[in-house]
């Protein structure tokens, strides 16, 4: 393979060290000459470490992007005059056989010195920022949902039937109903009435009856624990959503308001976008580059001269969950663009890939829009070809 760097250094990332391999000479040569060192990963080593790069006129360096170790290893580099490029793992894999952490660096080393290293998307600091509060609150839902489970699971199996009765059972009379299970109160049709609040269509009769169980001391304990997670985690589900809003707001405002512009995109979606993307598409080619980051792009699989069906590709589970939730609101919406290709596809596959189809679409949109800063135009989104099926 033909060399395109002269000096550049391989880097093997771990928590507590790194390990480095500098490869050094000339473009005409395969045999460079090799030079290893490990440091420690806290700052002033990892300034130690900017010194010995620096000292050896190293021009490129290549690391993997493993967990969170490798931020303030980059970070630290940054200051230097190189050109970092931050590796997927999944890209580059080591052949194998023995395994070590020089082996590791060096042969990370040999395929940036033949330019077989593509440069993972690194954002701007300001959509970092972004992405940290989005995937938080990520975070936060998914614990809130635990507990709403766990607390479901102890009502079926203390044999108490609330939900059948109750559209929302975390609301205002459900969580009231809740608390005189955890205050071990003696349930009267005066205690369940004075719980009620709104509207209710059930009355409290029923709702008595269906609050007679047989529920543990244990579980007493249990549930409030559940309830006191659920509104813990969604008192800071509100304040992570406020401090997004007003974040974006005063760095995206523009590009925030023209994503909502798109069928199916609320603010969430909105958000998610903003934070995974960024708000412009420099770092993404072309549309197709942004699919396959994504997991949107459809894989290849042939063999024989037979093409096989395969499904979507491995990408961004963030963005690629908000695309499918979104995709799938627009295509059930009364948007003629996504509404057609919904039918279209699901009427020949299943309601999941037209779903799928709709989030690839819903992509495009996005890249368009980001590019030419331009609000969603249901006729050029639409086609020629779908414009001339509509107006039939």
């Amino acid at each position: 393979m033909e060399v395109m760097i002269e000096t550049c250094c391989g880097i093997d990332v771990h928590q507590k060290t790194i390990v480095c391999c500098i490869l050094d000479g000339p473009l005409d040569t395969n045999k460079p000459k090799k030079s290893y060192k490990i440091f420690g990963t806290r700052t002033s080593e990892l300034r130690k470490a900017l010194e010995w790069l620096e000292e050896n006129e190293v021009t490129d360096i290549f690391m993997e992007s493993t967990g969170q170790y490798w931020v303030p290893v980059f970070n630290i580099f940054s200051e230097g005059n190189f050109n970092m490029v931050l590796a997927n793992p999944e890209h580059i894999k080591n052949v194998p056989g023995r395994k070590t952490d020089m082996k590791d660096a060096e042969w990370i080393a040999q395929l940036g010195r033949v330019g077989l290293i593509q440069n993972s998307y690194i954002p701007a600091p300001e959509v970092m920022e972004l992405r940290l509060m989005t995937r938080r609150r990520q975070s936060y839902t998914q614990k809130r949902t635990q507990s709403k489970n766990e607390l479901h699971n102890i009502l079926q199996r203390s044999n108490i039937k609330l939900t059948g009765y109750l559209s929302n059972i975390f609301g205002k009379t459900g969580q009231a109903l809740l608390q005189l299970f955890i205050d071990g109160e003696v349930l009267t049709l005066e205690s369940v009435e004075a719980c009620l609040h709104g509207r209710v269509n059930a009355s409290p009769k029923d709702i008595l009856q269906a609050m007679d169980g047989k529920i543990s001391l244990t579980d007493r304990r249990l549930l409030d624990d559940s309830l006191d997670e659920y509104q813990f985690y969604t008192r800071k589900i509100k304040k992570i959503e406020h401090d997004i809003e007003q974040y974006i707001l005063s760095h995206f405002p523009l590009e925030y308001e023209l994503l909502q512009s798109i069928p199916g995109v609320k603010q969430h979606s909105a958000a998610i976008i903003l934070a995974e993307i960024g708000p412009s598409i420099e770092a993404f080619r072309t549309v197709s580059y942004l699919a396959s980051w994504a997991g949107l792009s459809p894989g290849s699989y042939e063999s024989a001269g037979k093409k096989k069906s395969s499904r979507v590709t491995r990408g961004n589970k963030y963005l690629k969950t908000a695309l499918i939730t979104s995709g799938g609101m627009a295509g059930r919406s009364r948007d003629p663009a996504f509404g057609s290709l919904y039918h279209r596809v699901s009427n020949r596959g299943t309601k999941m890939k037209a779903v799928v189809a709709c989030g690839h679409k819903l992509l495009r949109m996005i890249y368009k829009i980001l590019d030419d800063k331009a609000p969603y135009d249901e006729k050029r989104a639409l086609g020629l070809r779908q414009q001339k099926l509509v107006l039939n």
